[in-house]
């Protein structure tokens, strides 16, 4: 799924799960570091768009650089942070405000989540993808799930993570 919001979706239903323990600006960033193999394979004309970038040794060397940019620049994720927080408040639903700085444990366990979920998703519908290189060449997930109910699935996870998140912010509002 290069360069499409769908991986999101995982992000959504983990929030309400995990909370304050999981950030959801880590994981899009784990995304984007995920995606610049592909992007650049695309660039120069390789046909293997999913190399070791998409291995889980690859996945979790990318989470742990994004993990450290972002504790090392914190102004990669709290600017977001601070103007989410600022647009809710300014229409009058500060209730939806998310507490920050956000914390290493948010940050950590988004950018590992995000790389381990992207390489999930991606390796049910890759045919280039091998997820456990160097150990095999194997892909077990290949095809686990069609094209089109990976998508699907992937909505129905943000659709009912947005959700359950808006509900669980409803519900402890007057805490705040």
């Amino acid at each position: 799924m290069p360069f499409t919001p769908f991986h999101m979706g995982a992000a959504l239903i983990i929030k309400p799960v995990l909370n304050r323990h999981f950030s959801v600006i880590a994981f899009g960033l784990a995304q984007i570091g995920m995606d610049i193999e592909p992007a650049y394979a695309m660039l120069t004309g390789n046909p293997v768009l999913h190399g070791p970038s998409h291995t889980v040794p690859g996945a979790l060397a990318i989470a742990t650089m994004v993990s450290l940019l972002i504790l090392i620049l914190p102004a990669l994720v709290n600017p977001l942070l601070n103007l989410f927080n600022k647009e809710v408040t300014h229409y009058r639903l500060g209730w939806l405000a998310e507490p920050g700085p956000v914390s290493r444990t948010a940050i950590i366990t988004g950018a590992f989540l995000g790389t381990l979920t992207h390489i999930t998703l991606d390796g049910m519908m890759h045919l280039d993808m091998h997820p456990f290189a160097p150990f095999t060449q194997a892909n077990p997930l290949l095809h686990l799930l069609s094209h089109d109910n990976i998508y699907l699935l992937c909505t129905v996870l943000g659709i009912t993570g947005g959700s359950l998140w808006l509900v669980l912010k409803w519900r402890n509002r007057s805490r705040h």
